[in-house]
């Protein structure tokens, strides 16, 4: 059993023992590769839930941005962020092969036709040799706009230097069977949660609730666990299980100690002094 597993699964059991759902501290980070014409009911779902908890979302039109503007991603990234939700747009690079100004185009042609809170960058390079093309990458959408988020997806560990450029690294993305293989960089535990995700595919129903549940414990700040299957529906559609995944993930809320009614508090001073005059009576 590795370190991760170990995490996940002590995480996940510590929620059970103390009677708590939830995990805290933990946002969905969602592939919503699927088309919002024709899939509706999935992106109202997807609005839905972030109404009501931390819910980032990434579009992806036609392995890119595509050649138009597209009416219904509008109306739905619309609709998701006015209920609180963060849109991110999916940009592949080839591992750095990709002509960075072909990515700087596309990221300039996803400005001109959606509102974003971000980029996910996808086929990050995990080597430090391929560190300038993706600083020029970053330097690029930051000069757009400050306010953009950065998440890159090498789907594994990658040189620390690639922190300095994304908000956010997704250092594990794979099938659900390989969890046991993952070893977490070393500097992991020297950042923030929200600064590492992990994208799960493939997963059981069990599977998904330990991840869920023990990923904050581990360090995860960002998760996403679904039941398709890589090569066949993967990120087309939301996972079977996307309600009790929704639940497993929101925020742990401790009830506040109730503040004594006024009048509650004026009887207990009137006791209190009433006792104190019985004291000082001769």
């Amino acid at each position: 059993m590795t370190p991760l597993i170990r995490t996940l699964m002590l995480g996940a059991s510590a929620c059970l023992a103390t009677g708590a759902a939830h995990a805290n501290g933990l946002e969905l980070l969602v592939p919503a590769y699927f088309y919002p014409g024709t899939h509706s009911a999935e992106w109202q779902q997807l609005t839905d839930t972030a109404a009501r908890q931390p819910l980032s979302v990434i579009i992806n039109p036609d392995n890119g941005a595509g050649t138009a503007i597209d009416a219904s991603h509008s109306t739905a990234i619309n609709a998701l962020r006015a209920a609180g939700g963060k849109v991110y747009a999916y940009v592949g690079t080839d591992w750095g092969a990709r002509s960075l100004s072909e990515v700087t185009q596309e990221i300039d042609r996803y400005l001109d036709w959606y509102s974003l809170d971000g980029f996910f960058v996808d086929e990050v390079s995990e080597y430090a040799k391929d560190l300038g093309y993706f600083t020029d990458l970053g330097s690029h959408v930051r000069e757009s706009n400050p306010a953009l988020g950065l998440i890159g997806n090498p789907g594994t560990p990658t040189d620390i230097g690639y922190l300095d450029i994304f908000d956010t690294l997704v250092i594990f993305e794979e099938f659900a069977h390989n969890l046991d293989q993952f070893v977490a960089p070393t500097y992991q535990n020297q950042f923030d949660a929200s600064r590492f995700g992990m994208l799960l595919h493939g997963a059981d129903a069990a599977t998904m609730q330990s991840v869920i549940g023990g990923a904050p414990a581990a360090n995860f700040g960002y998760a996403f666990v679904t039941d398709g299957e890589h090569n066949k529906n993967l990120w087309q559609t939301l996972p079977s299980y996307w309600d009790a995944q929704t639940l497993a993930a929101l925020p742990t809320v401790t009830a506040p100690v109730p503040e004594p009614a006024p009048a509650a508090m004026l009887l207990g001073g009137l006791a209190v002094l009433g006792a104190f005059l019985r004291r000082k009576r001769p």
